[in-house]
């Protein structure tokens, strides 16, 4: 049941992330490498997921986001919501989509810095001890895909 899609994150999770320090910034801009932890919980019944994610960014600064993921029975789809305390009171545009072959790809309108684009979430390696999420853009409609901009490892913290 697609509803059951995203079960393989419920729990607590240390997350490694390697991410463009510039998101729009060239393929081979300066990375930032950094640690959170997140949990994620079932909610609605399991018609969904929320989570939190905590960490400290290099500069000693904090990185604190939160994730909506509600699953739509009527489409056989998900949509997923971002917010973060770099962008307070901003509650980014869903991405939507869903899980082919144990493979999530989640696409939608998005904009940073007066320029907008499509972002692209995949969820891959879902059935192994390190579920891997990674995010790219285009900036011509779909035609073309950047290289991965933001690259989260996770490596559950507790005994789900």
């Amino acid at each position: 049941m697609p509803a059951s899609d995203f079960d393989f994150l419920i729990g607590t999770w240390d997350v490694e992330h390697d991410r463009l320090a510039d998101t729009l910034g060239p393929p081979d801009g300066p990375r930032l490498r950094f640690r959170s932890r997140v949990t994620v919980q079932h909610i609605l019944d399991g018609l969904g997921t929320a989570d939190e994610t905590r960490g400290t960014l290099a500069d000693g600064s904090d990185f604190v986001g939160f994730s909506l993921r509600l699953f739509n029975p009527a489409t056989d789809e998900w949509a997923i919501w971002w917010a973060s305390k770099s962008r307070p009171g901003v509650l980014d545009d869903p991405v939507r989509g869903r899980f082919v072959d144990g493979r999530g790809t989640f696409v939608g309108a998005a904009e940073a810095g007066g320029r907008a684009f499509l972002a692209r979430f995949h969820w891959i390696e879902t059935g192994s001890a390190h579920p891997v999420w990674e995010q790219d853009f285009s900036f011509d409609g779909g035609a073309t895909w950047e290289p991965v901009n933001w690259r989260m490892v996770h490596t559950r913290v507790d005994s789900q």
